[in-house]
């Protein structure tokens, strides 16, 4: 390649002298004839490409060269490219020849950087304009403007007319093609004939680039780790929620047990208040939580924040599970169990919000929706396992053991759970670099509300028809259902966990949904059809047959997941990555605390205030319309690196 490039430069028109660079003409080909978003590249294959693109660029420029081994810096003279100086920089600084290979897969992590600075260019030079999200030629039909009393023809046909003819390529023109191939472009430009008939020639191009020869093997090798490291992060993720939520849960099916054991009082719905109540102090630790463990995530990593929460879960699991009860101590056991909940709270304040953190930053960004998905989809499986446990102690149990024993064992199998993500989480990978960033490094927590108080409120919002709707129909539905229709409570846990798989499925399809429509327009649509729905969903419901309650609570599960599976990412993505995790972390649970924990409380109060059954729906559906206005009026946060 060394002697192919000096010869080819000798006759070249100077690369700083080219209206548009190869980067920026690369990208360009990812965009539509009439403009539009730059998603049609795997993302991979994008990143890969832009990486390659710079050094071939470089290359062109003169400022280095490679061969079949290595590649090294020929001139190191500062190009007109502030981002291409910071490559050349790096490789004049490394003392090892490295391999192409290794340059591509190194420079990566800049190629959200690359992307920002050839659009910003792109515009500036007037070829492209910016229209929202999406970004339109100013002239038509795919022109460069005139400049220098010339116009250049636009990079995609000259390669297409460069594949079916003979002439010696201009070396930008063959370095373009072999990017175009390395990350499938011809595939989408051509059709199936067009493209066996160019075959040849494509690889006779793509030879006479060595760097654009490893581009689509970097490529591959690199997705096989990407998702090799996100199976993992997932799978931490998910595991940590999972157990976290799973003890919530089951706090919520033995509420009423639970008020028998530790509130006794002469009337039921006093004792079963009671309980709530103490359900409610949990999520009053989450505030707290949020800030001890966004703490942690921002200054010390996401890891750290993670099995910190995990441990502040097991161990009052444990407790609660030998706890005594009022006959056996007295005051002394409400008061234990108040302490318990409020550092369970705390833990599942810090768990939640950290884990969606780091699965929507451990994404690719193409599939942040998808993967922050999987964040409420462990919360839901941990409510469903918690279902499912509740409905076998109650099934196969006599009413008199699962009073004297059953429930203990019930909150005992958490720990079993709190002991198997603690194994998970010693194989996450290694905790992004957290960016220091002066005074805010130092004291996450103050920056925060400093400079995120509007995001942190707008989250507030938000979360309140995500927490509502959570609690009340997946934990106070079931109470609701034996207290107010005929059906059994096993069928009642049954039906409750048959919806709660449901979500499991919905939540990474929605996710996945999000990835393509957008965060804000699947939340509009969520938030709405609550405001709409809540109360003739609880209407079905409330006749209480079994197809009435399986559509009504289908119809909720739907809603719950359009709206939980695009919170994630939308979050995430809305605020930098110094105080993500505590001012994440503070807005989602301030909600919980104050609107979500207390849903069952709130719903017992209002029925036997008003004396009607319905009333909890009237409730959802003001927090319904709340977070959709809160949703309409907040700015869609721009998709691009939030490492």
């Amino acid at each position: 390649m060394a002697a192919r490039a000096r010869a080819s430069r000798s006759a070249a028109t100077p690369a700083e002298a080219l209206p548009v660079s190869l980067i920026e003409e690369f990208l360009l080909l990812a965009l539509e004839d009439k403009g539009g978003e730059f998603s049609r590249i795997p993302e991979t294959s994008l990143s890969c490409g832009l990486a390659g693109a710079a050094l071939m660029d470089l290359a062109i420029r003169g400022r280095i060269d490679s061969d079949l081994h290595h590649l090294w810096v020929v001139d190191p003279t500062p190009t007109d490219s502030a981002v291409l100086n910071g490559v050349l920089a790096e490789i004049a600084a490394e003392p090892r020849r490295l391999h192409p290979r290794e340059w591509i897969a190194r420079l990566m992590p800049r190629a959200a950087h690359l992307r920002r600075e050839a659009i910003v260019r792109l515009c500036d030079r007037g070829v492209l304009r910016q229209e929202e999200h999406a970004f339109l030629w100013v002239l038509q039909a795919r022109r460069y403007p005139v400049e220098r009393g010339e116009e250049r023809l636009e990079g995609k046909r000259r390669i297409l007319a460069l594949l079916f003819n003979h002439e010696i390529p201009d070396p930008q023109d063959a370095a373009l093609v072999a990017l175009a191939d390395a990350c499938g472009v011809f595939g989408r430009i051509l059709h199936a004939g067009a493209l066996e008939e160019a075959g040849p020639r494509i690889r006779q191009l793509r030879r006479m680039d060595l760097i654009g020869a490893e581009i689509a093997h970097t490529a591959e090798i690199m997705n096989r780790e990407i998702r090799a490291a996100e199976r993992r992060t997932v799978l931490a993720g998910l595991a940590g929620n999972v157990m976290e939520w799973y003890d919530f849960g089951i706090y919520g099916y033995f509420a009423a047990i639970m008020g028998q054991k530790f509130f006794p009082a002469h009337d039921p719905a006093t004792s079963l208040m009671a309980s709530f109540g103490v359900f409610a102090v949990g999520f009053l630790g989450r505030p707290m939580g949020a800030l001890l463990f966004g703490h942690l995530g921002d200054r010390h990593g996401r890891k750290h924040a993670l099995t910190a929460s995990v441990l502040f879960m097991a161990v009052p699991t444990l407790f609660i599970g030998f706890l005594p009860t009022y006959a056996q101590v007295g005051m002394l056991a409400p008061v234990l169990l108040i302490v318990l909940r409020l550092f369970q709270g705390m833990a599942v304040g810090g768990e939640f919000t950290t884990s969606m953190v780091l699965l929507v930053e451990s994404a690719q960004r193409s599939r942040r929706g998808l993967v922050g998905s999987f964040a409420p989809a462990g919360a839901s499986a941990g409510m469903l396992l918690g279902s499912i446990v509740g409905a076998a102690v109650t099934g196969l149990l006599s009413a008199e053991a699962i009073s004297a024993w059953g429930w203990r064992a019930a909150f005992l199998f958490g720990l079993v759970i709190g002991l198997a993500v603690l194994l998970v989480r010693r194989r996450l990978p290694p905790d992004p670099t957290i960016e220091a960033i002066g005074e805010a490094r130092k004291s996450p927590i103050v920056a925060a509300f400093k400079t995120e108080w509007r995001t942190i409120l707008r989250i507030t919002g938000m979360m309140l028809t995500l927490g509502i709707g959570f609690y009340l129909n997946f934990v106070y539905l079931s109470t609701w259902l034996s207290q107010y229709t005929h059906l059994a409570r096993p069928t009642v846990l049954l039906l409750n966990a048959l919806m709660l798989g449901l979500q499991l499925v919905l939540l990474p399809l929605g996710g996945a949904l999000s990835d393509r429509i957008g965060r804000k327009p699947q939340m509009l649509l969520s938030t709405l059809g609550f405001a709409l729905l809540a109360w003739p969903l609880y209407t079905v419901i409330g006749h209480g047959s079994l197809i009435a309650v399986l559509m009504g609570q289908a119809g909720f599960s739907l809603l719950q997941a359009g709206i939980s599976s695009a919170v994630p990412a939308f979050s995430v993505e809305a605020l930098p990555k110094y105080v993500r995790c505590t001012a994440l972390s503070f807005g989602t649970n301030l909600a919980q605390a104050c609107f979500g924990g207390t849903v069952p409380m709130v719903a017992v109060a209002l029925i036997a205030a008003t004396g009607y059954k319905l009333a909890p729906s009237l409730y959802l559906t003001a927090a319904a319309v709340v977070s959709f206005l809160v949703v309409l009026s907040s700015r869609m946060p721009a998709e691009e690196d939030i490492a």
